[in-house]
Formats: structure tokens, C-alpha cells, sequence
């Protein structure tokens, strides 16, 4: 599964798909429109413009989940307002029509532990989250999918963190290509979602194929007719 953080992104990422299926019956790539909030200012002029919100809409409506899309306090320069806008446009659309979101929260838990409440219909799926531990267990009162990465294996916080999750919302992801060597690592190829796997196992103190099956059961019960 491979997440977008704007338009240009996205397009690249449906190319990939439709050369991974080529030669195969489905392809192995599956593409998720979003914009993330480091992409809000320059995007959040763009949905006032109709044509552009139908082209948007468009790519919304393909098989897919939504994602990446969200706000940021702690990275991104642009504008909490903008932010905003463009995470309540997607949300909107996945309120309508009961779609799954990948949401990123970094410094804006809070916020967006609010803001989800007016589109009880979208189905989050909160990525690699980080923040109080308050507010974590809140969005596991509510059932909301947690996915965990390369970090896990270096941070205590997210360890306890991952601890405290019901292995029925478990996910995995790299967010590849950089987040690895961002922590200090070398490798930023699809392979490395093997030793997420194994990380996740080592930590949990369970089974290797245990992970295995119940994270492919997590994907299928969230992701659905996307798979």
C-alpha cells in the first residue's frame, strides 16, 4: 500500500501500480489519494476551486483508502487554518461514504482527537502516533486502528504504546522511502516491512506467524474490498 501526500505523488504512485500489474492478474501496488499537512498551504486555496474539488473527488472514488492526511504542530510550516480545511475536506468525504483514513497527528492530538468527532462515519486509522499516552488510549476506546514502524524498535514511549494496544487494531507500515534512514538506518526498500514484522514480534514476545496472521486479519477487517 503505497500513501500519497499530494496529487503529484498519487499520480506517480497509480503509474507504479498499473506497471506492477501488467503481468499480473491484480496489482501489487495499491495507491491512496491525501495531502499531507506539510502540503496544506498550497493546496487549501485549491478546494475553492470546483473543478479541482471534482477532479480530487475523482481520485477519492476509486478502491482505495484516504491518505496520508491530517495536521502537524511539530513539522510542518504551514498554516494551522490551512491544515485544517484540508483535513476537514477529507474527512468530510470519508464521512459520507465510510471510507478508512490514514491520519497524521504529530503535536495536534488534541485537535484531531476533536475534529474526528463531528464525521463519526470516516474510519481512522491513526499512523505511527507518538504523542500522550491520554489521548492514545482514547483513540483505542474509540477502535481506531494504530499502526507502528521503524520506530518501535527505538523508542520506549512507543513500545508502551504498542503494549497497550488490542492486537485486533495492530497495522504495520515503513513509511518508506526516508523515515529509516531519518532514524539512522540504511535500508528504505519494501523488504524492510519483514523486519517491522519481526520487531514487532520480538517486542510483543510473541510468535513471528502470530503477528503475521493477525495484522493480515486486521488489513482485511479495516481495508476490506481495497485488498
Amino acid at each position: 500500500m503505497a500513501a500519497s501526500v499530494d496529487e503529484k505523488s498519487y499520480l506517480k504512485n497509480r503509474q507504479i501500480a498499473k506497471w506492477t500489474g501488467e503481468n499480473a492478474k491484480k496489482s501489487l501496488v495499491i495507491p491512496t489519494f491525501g495531502i499531507h499537512p506539510n502540503a496544506a498551504d498550497e493546496n487549501a486555496p485549491l478546494l475553492d476551486d470546483h473543478t479541482i474539488v471534482k477532479r480530487f473527488q475523482s481520485y477519492m472514488e476509486r478502491p482505495t483508502i484516504i491518505g496520508e492526511i491530517g495536521m502537524d504542530f511539530c513539522w510542518s510550516e504551514c498554516k494551522a487554518e490551512n491544515q485544517e480545511k484540508v483535513f476537514r475536506f477529507f474527512l468530510e468525504y470519508c464521512h459520507k461514504n465510510h471510507k478508512a483514513c490514514v491520519i497524521h497527528t504529530k503535536d495536534a492530538e488534541e485537535q484531531i482527537a476533536d475534529i474526528l468527532t463531528d464525521y463519526p462515519n470516516a474510519r481512522p486509522i491513526i499512523h505511527w502516533y507518538d504523542g500522550p499516552e491520554e489521548i492514545f488510549r482514547e483513540f483505542i476506546r474509540r477502535g481506531y486502528p494504530q499502526t507502528f514502524g521503524v520506530e518501535s524498535i527505538r523508542s520506549s514511549h512507543i513500545q508502551n504504546l504498542l503494549k497497550l494496544t488490542p492486537h485486533h487494531l495492530l497495522l504495520a507500515e515503513t513509511d518508506n522511502p526516508d523515515s529509516e534512514i531519518w532514524l539512522g538506518g540504511t535500508r528504505n526498500d519494501i523488504a524492510l516491512i519483514q523486519k517491522v514484522y519481526q520487531d514487532l514480534a520480538g517486542l510483543l514476545k510473541i510468535p513471528l506467524s502470530e503477528v503475521e496472521k493477525q495484522i493480515e486479519k486486521n488489513a482485511r477487517t479495516f481495508l476490506g474490498k481495497t485488498l
